[in-house]
């Protein structure tokens, strides 16, 4: 099961340049769409057919927990806007992924997807109210696809995800192309063009983490990620891939039917 975390959008890291949350005195130049070094593998260039579930895709599993705190910051999307506010995100393996929405300031709702496949909760913090399901199958792997599926998007970008950032990179787009002053570290500017379709990670180079991740088709900024934070090699949590106590958890299927319209 392919569960898609991808945050929709446009994007480019000059779009961020002045962003008020970047570091005092920072200033992102823009990336320049430039082939990388490194021959990409015979299969990158030719357009994948179907989903993030096609075989012969690699898996990303975090061996040790990871967590990340992302905020969407593509072009096009207001700042106040609930698409763009910070999200947090944890995963371990391939069968466990938590997603932590951020408060909406008007109503206080606050989505929580938590995965430990097969079992998939969502429910609503501030409701303590949510629904359970299982995923069928046959694949109980959980995906967390950074770039959105849009069409003839290579197999190679599409095993980009959440977790396993710096291995897209060391793959793809292991040497840098320009080195940015970002605050008080250093950090370098990575692409990967294929065809039509170009990745521009910032790497801190110093944690090898990613800052920002930006996705352009045909030279147009669609999608830009911001890293607010990115931790791997964590503690065991097991208690993030389990509902709390308190919450009234609905099994799927098993909703109330929807009232008739019309006088009773």
């Amino acid at each position: 099961m392919t569960i898609r975390l991808a945050l929709a959008g446009a994007m480019a890291l000059v779009a961020t340049s002045a962003s008020a949350q970047d570091p005092p005195g920072v200033d992102v130049p823009p990336v320049v769409p430039i082939k990388p070094a490194k021959p990409l593998p015979p299969d990158a260039e030719a357009p994948l057919e179907g989903s993030l579930d096609t075989p012969g895709l690699t898996t990303c599993a975090p061996a040790q927990l990871f967590k990340a705190t992302i905020r969407n910051t593509s072009p096009g999307l207001a700042a106040a806007d609930r698409g763009a506010q910070p999200r947090q995100l944890w995963r371990q393996g391939d069968r466990f992924l938590r997603s932590e929405e951020s408060p909406d300031p008007a109503r206080g709702d606050m989505t929580i997807v938590i995965i430990a496949e097969p079992d998939i909760w969502t429910y609503n913090q501030a409701t303590r109210q949510g629904r359970h399901a299982t995923d069928p199958g046959p694949q109980l792997t959980v995906r967390a696809p950074i770039l959105p599926p849009v069409p003839g998007l290579p197999a190679a970008m599409q095993s980009l995800e959440f977790g396993c950032e710096p291995a897209f990179v060391a793959a793809y787009a292991p040497q840098a192309l320009q080195s940015v002053p970002w605050g008080s570290i250093q950090a370098a500017v990575h692409t990967a063009t294929m065809g039509e379709h170009q990745v521009a990670i910032l790497m801190d180079t110093r944690r090898n983490a990613p800052l920002i991740v930006s996705y352009l088709y045909r030279g147009q900024p669609r999608v830009v990620i911001r890293y607010d934070e990115y931790r791997q090699g964590l503690p065991d949590r097991p208690q993030l891939f389990q509902p709390p106590k308190g919450i009234r958890i609905q099994e799927a299927g098993q909703e109330p039917a929807p009232r008739p319209l019309g006088p009773s």
